[in-house]
């Protein structure tokens, strides 16, 4: 069977389960009811429940105002000794300057600039990363210093390899791979990979969780990708099978999911790591409209300890459906990016025969 078929055949599959699901949550949520477990459930303290009784994470959600948050711990929140990243006064603090005039104006005058230089970022008006209201002075919270933990020798040297495949090609982005892994996966509009795909950028940061019984789908607002995550304690899959989001498990601990995903590919890259990644998120409810997201990764050959990253879920009743994410229609300068890579790479080839 052809590549392109087995694509074809697994994306209907994938359509049909969420369909289903969706169609389940839909004609079993019959008017009132899910608003009387919802209603129940909060008096008792416990997350409400799907109709077949397990915790119902269902809906939209977003981390949108999340978006200017740093992955780690800032150099100066470390200086004067802030050591929670939900610090009440110190997150007061950022909030109120993200909310000053002068420091929205200036924001807001590098989004229309990036925008108007024809860099296809967008008017102003698109951006959710303008909300002030963050939750979160940064996201990494294990180590407790709040940085990612040191890169083996051998990811280093894969950084450094990494790092003169770019030179010279526009970025100045710090993580392993970085332009060139984003040239294979998101300027293509193939992924933005896992866990990478839960940091908010400038927009398109929204979920959307469905359910049916032994399955959850979340569809992700960014490039339209789904997974689908069976909870009937099925094994991993083999070692030789990969796939671009890896392969998902999950499994309920109270009300919370907790999701194990392995057998990842190299072809994707989250901050140096490929094939060997392994990530376990963990959804808990935290009220009716918040669910507390986190990922542990783990790579031995990449990172000298497995390490955490947390980022909160609001649920968003401001719209009904995930918009389409149209990335490439009348993209013509997508020819133009590959067509200079591929001279580049003639130009050092020829150099190194000189």
């Amino acid at each position: 069977m052809s590549h392109r078929r087995f694509a074809s055949i697994s994306a209907v599959a994938t359509l049909l389960v969420v369909s289903l699901a969706m169609t389940v949550h839909v004609e079993t949520q019959a008017p009132g009811r899910a608003g009387a477990a919802t209603t129940e459930n909060t008096k008792t303290g416990a997350a409400p429940r799907t109709p077949w009784g397990d915790p119902d994470l269902q809906g939209l959600w977003t981390n949108m105002i999340e978006a200017r948050t740093p992955f780690e711990r800032p150099a100066e929140l470390a200086r004067r000794g802030i050591t929670d990243p939900k610090d009440p006064k110190a997150l007061q603090e950022e909030r109120s300057r993200d909310k000053d005039p002068n420091t929205r104006r200036a924001y807001e005058r590098q989004v229309d600039d990036a925008g108007g230089r024809g860099t296809g970022a967008g008017p102003v008006h698109w951006y959710e990363s303008l909300d002030p209201d963050r939750s979160r002075l940064w996201f990494v919270v294990d180590p407790p210093d709040g940085k990612v933990p040191p890169l083996t020798p051998q990811a280093q040297k894969k950084a450094a390899e990494a790092a003169e495949a770019r030179r010279g090609v526009g970025t100045d982005e710090p993580r392993p791979g970085g332009w060139v892994d984003d040239l294979i996966t998101r300027v293509r509009c193939i992924t933005r990979g896992m866990p990478e795909v839960y940091i908010p950028l400038a927009y398109n940061n929204n979920f959307q969780i469905v359910q049916s019984p032994g399955y959850v789908a979340i569809l992700y607002e960014w490039m339209h990708e789904t997974r689908v995550i069976p909870l009937d304690g099925r094994p991993e899959l083999p070692g030789h099978v990969r796939q671009w989001l890896g392969s998902p498990r999950g499994r309920w601990e109270g009300d919370t999911l907790v999701v194990t995903t392995t057998n990842f590919t190299n072809k994707t890259d989250f901050r140096g790591a490929g094939e060997n990644l392994r990530v376990v998120e963990r959804f808990t409810p935290a009220g009716p409209d918040t669910i507390d997201w986190s990922a542990t990764v783990e790579d031995p050959t990449t990172w000298t300890r497995p390490w955490t990253f947390a980022i909160p879920l609001t649920r968003d009743r401001s719209q009904q459906w995930i918009y389409e994410f149209a990335c490439h229609e009348g993209n013509y300068g997508l020819t133009h990016i590959l067509s200079g890579a591929r001279a580049k790479e003639k130009e050092e080839a020829a150099a190194k025969r000189k």
